[in-house]
């Protein structure tokens, strides 16, 4: 199976510039706990739950913007990569969900819980 099979096409993403409650606004409103960073509409991070509990206790917060805490070296794929390859690579390097990019662009996102509802569909 395919990861374009399984993964989510309405991504919901960020600019680095947006503030951090923003994202937490956002993370509530589409119910997610991560999502790609973008620029011009290329991917430059990411940013999840984690990253901004990092700093939720820092005098500043609500001056901290996505790209003062988001990751910049994010793990992708293809929309041809192997659904088992996905899940082996999100285990290796511990993250929850991984973008999906064709020609430089988003054109969807995977989690673990989209691994986990295709494999108990499949069974």
């Amino acid at each position: 199976m395919k990861v374009v099979e399984i993964m989510n096409k309405n991504v919901i993403a960020c600019r680095p510039s947006e503030l951090l409650t923003v994202i937490i606004n956002k993370f509530e409103l589409f119910n997610i706990a991560g999502m790609p960073v973008v620029e011009k509409g290329k991917l430059v991070g990411i940013i999840c739950q984690s990253d901004i509990l990092k700093n939720v206790n820092l005098e500043n917060f609500h001056t901290l913007t996505v790209k003062d805490v988001m990751v910049t070296d994010v793990i992708y794929v293809s929309p041809a990569e192997s659904v088992i390859d996905v899940a082996k690579i999100m285990c290796e390097k511990g993250v929850n969900r991984v973008p999906i990019v064709e020609n430089d662009i988003v054109v969807g996102i995977v989690t673990r819980g989209d691994i986990i509802k295709a494999v108990a569909e499949c069974g």
